[in-house]
């Protein structure tokens, strides 16, 4: 039990630090930003809807129709020329790319591994942190 304390007590002064890097910081000052933009957020609720949708359709063998893909497309773009979407987006490539370079050492150290391996992995999905 005293190991699972010592575990969980390194775990959070790694929170700590990872919450104190500028790419988590700037990450949540763009979300904050995107919270207060109602444009914003509500070109962002919307493509995150249609994407849920998708995902049920996709889950369930449902076909996807044409009007679905270009409302799609057309959120997607609009998120894509949207500034503040833009800079949020870009700014969660670069905390996604952080959290995986952590899990990759995490992982090594757990393989007794000198150093994390590459790994490859799909594009991920945005994520607007609380």
């Amino acid at each position: 039990m005293a190991d699972d304390q010592n575990l969980l007590a390194e775990a959070r002064k790694l929170g700590a630090l990872i919450a104190s890097q500028q790419v988590v910081q700037s990450y949540r000052d763009l979300a904050r930003q995107v919270d207060l933009d109602i444009s914003a957020r509500s070109l962002l609720e919307q493509f995150e809807q249609a994407m849920e949708a998708l995902a049920v359709k996709e889950a369930s063998g449902q076909p996807i129709e044409i009007a679905e893909k270009r409302n799609i497309q057309s959120l997607q773009q609009s998120v894509t020329i949207h500034p503040l979407l833009k800079k949020l987006v870009d700014s969660q490539m670069e905390y996604m790319g952080l959290m995986r370079k952590v899990q990759e050492a995490i992982n090594s150290g757990v393989n007794g591994e000198a150093a994390p391996r590459a790994e490859s992995g799909s594009a991920p999905r945005l994520i607007v942190p609380g």
